[in-house]
């Protein structure tokens, strides 16, 4: 498989679209398990369908409550790996209804295998999560901070 500008577009776009329309199948098809989230308050690790459906919901629960309107990532950069991942790098922007910022745009970086034809994130550096803005940060646990 290989990893070029339209992939990468694709890519962003199906974890990033799912999020305002609610296609769970489609930001769920871009995820290979276990895939780990690393934020500034520690990694999250999804190891089963059961924590990708919760975190999913969660973000959608976020959407509602902060009336997001518009999610924009920015692809900045991808470097192919010898052993046939890629590491991406973009730039996220989070708006609501409103045209208001929810947070300062910020960059992160993930880590995409291809698998069974289809290119799957494993990891992203970086993130900002549902929890900062439902105040849930599982560390698998699902507990409140």
């Amino acid at each position: 498989m290989t990893f070029d500008d339209a992939a990468f577009e694709d890519l962003l776009a199906d974890i990033t679209e799912p999020f305002l329309t609610g296609d769970y199948a489609r930001w769920r098809n871009r995820l290979r398990l276990p895939c780990t989230f690393v934020t500034q308050a520690g990694p999250i690790t999804l190891a089963s369908e059961d924590d990708v459906e919760r975190s999913f919901a969660m973000y959608q629960m976020a959407v509602r409550s902060m009336g997001l309107a518009h999610v924009h990532h920015k692809p900045l950069h991808f470097d192919p790996c010898p052993d046939g991942t890629v590491i991406i790098t973009y730039e996220t922007n989070i708006l609501r209804r409103d045209g208001s910022r929810i947070m300062p745009p910020y960059t992160a970086s993930a880590l995409v295998h291809p698998d069974d034809g289809t290119w799957r994130l494993s990891s992203i550096m970086n993130a900002m999560g549902h929890h900062h803005w439902t105040g849930t940060h599982p560390f698998l646990s699902g507990d409140q901070e």
